[in-house]
């Protein structure tokens, strides 16, 4: 599909009008698609593993702390390019900060202003928040001669989140997220979810988790166990593999995921196993 223009207000109010920048869960509709923008990196369409819809992601960090706020238990909803609408109150909060409101290129169309993801939380007690993130790679936040429009561009949109009840707002850089959690879990991601119909049954899970707690060492290699585990339960070596990405993500099987970088190559890790069945805690 062709990028969009934006070129008069007539086509911003055509394109609020099919939906776009509203829903919640699966039938939320990002304001902005993958070829709509320019991106940095590698931009890509993400089936959703929390949220059954298309996510709309425009860089790798993008796509990358998608996967942190899919695997978080915290998270119960998430909305990428997430639009600041009514545009009437962002110019009058521009404004009083004396901040020029952005118009789309050789137009006088003010611009709509997303937030680059909008996430829907649960506390501790069971409360639902609202945060709002924008993600910036730290190169872009050093001294250059955007730098001062960028900040600018920051204070707005904390403002306009601020005059909406969301005090939850902060930049995310690519730093704060950490190589091995980001490695970890796009390596999980593609197991996080198994195809294969049996691999999905609870009594082909408990016993996975029972030969891994029984055969888990740290002698071993994460490749061998798996291997040794599959051979025993008569599983293919690559469903094995599958299913124990797929307990990870599930928090069946857990370690310092953020300290830790997973290798099949590598040594077994310290495993603790959720599940009342497989309850030992292998070194």
């Amino acid at each position: 599909m062709r990028a969009r223009r934006f070129k008069t207000q007539a086509d911003v109010d055509r394109y609020v009008a099919d939906g776009n920048g509203f829903g919640e869960g699966d039938s939320y509709k990002p304001w902005l698609r993958v070829q709509d923008v320019p991106s940095r990196g590698r931009s890509r369409k993400v089936q959703g593993m929390k949220v059954n819809r298309i996510h709309q992601v425009f860089s790798d960090l993008e796509y990358r702390y998608l996967t942190v706020l899919e695997f978080s238990e915290r998270v119960v909803d998430i909305r990428e390019q997430y639009p600041l609408f009514p545009t009437e109150e962002a110019q009058q909060i521009a404004a009083r900060l004396g901040i020029a409101y952005p118009r789309y290129p050789a137009t006088t169309v003010p611009y709509v202003m997303t937030t680059d993801f909008l996430v829907t939380c649960v506390d501790a007690a069971g409360q639902k928040y609202t945060a709002a993130r924008t993600l910036k790679y730290s190169d872009e936040l050093t001294t250059d001669k955007s730098l001062q429009r960028r900040l600018e561009k920051f204070e707005l949109e904390q403002a306009l989140w601020a005059s909406k009840g969301v005090t939850d707002w902060g930049i995310v850089t690519e730093d704060m997220l950490g190589r091995a959690l980001t490695r970890n879990l796009e390596w999980l991601r593609h197991g996080g979810m198994p195809q294969q119909r049996h691999l999905a049954q609870p009594d082909v899970q408990r016993l996975f988790l029972d030969h891994l707690a029984f055969f888990v060492s740290a002698d071993r290699t994460l490749a061998s166990v798996i291997r040794t585990v599959a051979n025993a339960i008569r599983l293919p070596y690559s469903d094995a593999v599958m299913l124990f990405k797929h307990l990870v993500w599930q928090k069946a099987i857990v370690f310092d995921i953020q300290a830790v970088e997973l290798q099949l190559s590598g040594s077994c890790l310290s495993l603790t196993f959720s599940d009342q069945s497989s309850s030992r805690k292998a070194a």
